[in-house]
């Protein structure tokens, strides 16, 4: 990738120091049967020099590798970085990021009890808007089967003036997508990632040398 030329991608940032290793093409090329796990869960990443929000979506643990291999994204397509990438597990560089925190609203409809985000039917969800402006990718936490799923958002819209605002939300490992109310108490975009992290795990939830899949048991977590 060079910016020198011309329609090529854009020249990929160097590294700074302290910066989550991206996996090396020969690692991840080796022959043989890799062995992929896939859970989403929402985490920040050292990128940049700072820290970035992103999504890991699948660990891989290459063919006779003892290091775990992992796929975040943190951006849409076409960005100037790629907007995801392959990166060696390191628990200093990539950690997880809590889910949200406080009890929830005491006012009605919930009554000191979390409910789950509501979903819309696509025959009420409206019409897409015909200049394209339903667009949006941003990472969130979604309220869902009574616990919060790492989620992603690819479009809002308000099906009508007097209607509240509705987002396509895809969440529990990208097997779950629907319309939902964008109501903050069930759905919770994420702000600015901080320093204010969890301990990081590996994808079976014991650290990244764990070797069994757990039960799918939560998405997105």
């Amino acid at each position: 990738m060079t910016a020198a030329v011309p329609f090529s991608r854009p020249e990929r940032p160097a590294p700074a120091p302290g910066d989550a290793e991206r996996a090396p093409r020969e690692l991840m090329t080796l022959p043989g049967a890799t062995r992929d796990v896939r859970r989403w869960r929402l985490v920040e990443l050292r990128l940049g020099g700072g820290w970035r929000a992103g999504m890991l979506t699948v660990w891989r643990r290459p063919p006779g590798a003892a290091v775990w291999v992992v796929h975040v994204r943190w951006a849409e397509d076409g960005t100037v970085d790629q907007g995801w990438g392959w990166f060696l597990f390191d628990p200093a560089r990539i950690r997880q990021l809590p889910e949200p925190a406080g009890p929830p609203p005491a006012a009605p409809p919930h009554f000191g009890h979390w409910q789950d985000a509501v979903l819309v039917p696509g025959e009420l969800a409206g019409t897409p808007d015909p200049d394209g402006e339903d667009g949006c990718w941003r990472l969130a936490w979604l309220r869902a089967g009574g616990q919060w799923s790492s989620a992603l958002v690819t479009a809002r819209r308000r099906p009508g003036p007097e209607l509240p605002w509705i987002v396509h939300a895809r969440w529990g490992e990208d097997k779950q997508a629907a319309w939902v109310v964008a109501d903050p108490s069930a759905l919770q975009p994420l702000a600015t990632a901080g320093n204010s992290a969890t301990e990081p795990t590996g994808p079976e939830g014991d650290g990244p040398a764990a070797d069994a899949p757990a039960p799918a048991g939560r998405s997105g977590s």
